[in-house]
């Protein structure tokens, strides 16, 4: 119903536009019309704009993403090597336990 009422009143518009423009000179009407081109032109201007931005902000937020993974990909390399480094650490004071208590015995023999 809306959408019928709507169709409606644009008919009534311009219906009641044409006597108007009919009476309009031809100077008069090409200026409408280049008045109406300038602004479609700066309509076109504007989209193309915002589509550049808008296009830039999605790359942005690609990288934001890619920077994000790279972030956690280098945490859990830090972990890892935290992990290794006392896997390591605690070998290195095992050896060095056995190493003393094998001393110890060579010693009282």
């Amino acid at each position: 119903m809306a959408f019928k009422s709507k169709k409606k009143k644009e008919i009534e518009q311009e219906t009641s536009a044409k006597p108007e423009l009919q009476k309009l000179k031809k100077k008069e009407l090409l200026e409408i019309m280049l008045a109406q081109g300038e602004e479609i032109d700066a309509l076109r201007a504007k989209v193309t704009e915002l589509e550049s931005k808008l296009a830039k902000r999605e790359l942005d937020l690609e990288e934001v993403g890619t920077l994000a993974e790279a972030s956690l990909k280098i945490t859990n390399i830090f972990q890892e090597a935290d992990e290794a480094a006392k896997i390591y650490l605690e070998n290195v004071r095992r050896l060095n336990d056995e190493g003393e208590t094998g001393d110890a015995d060579f010693d009282a023999e």
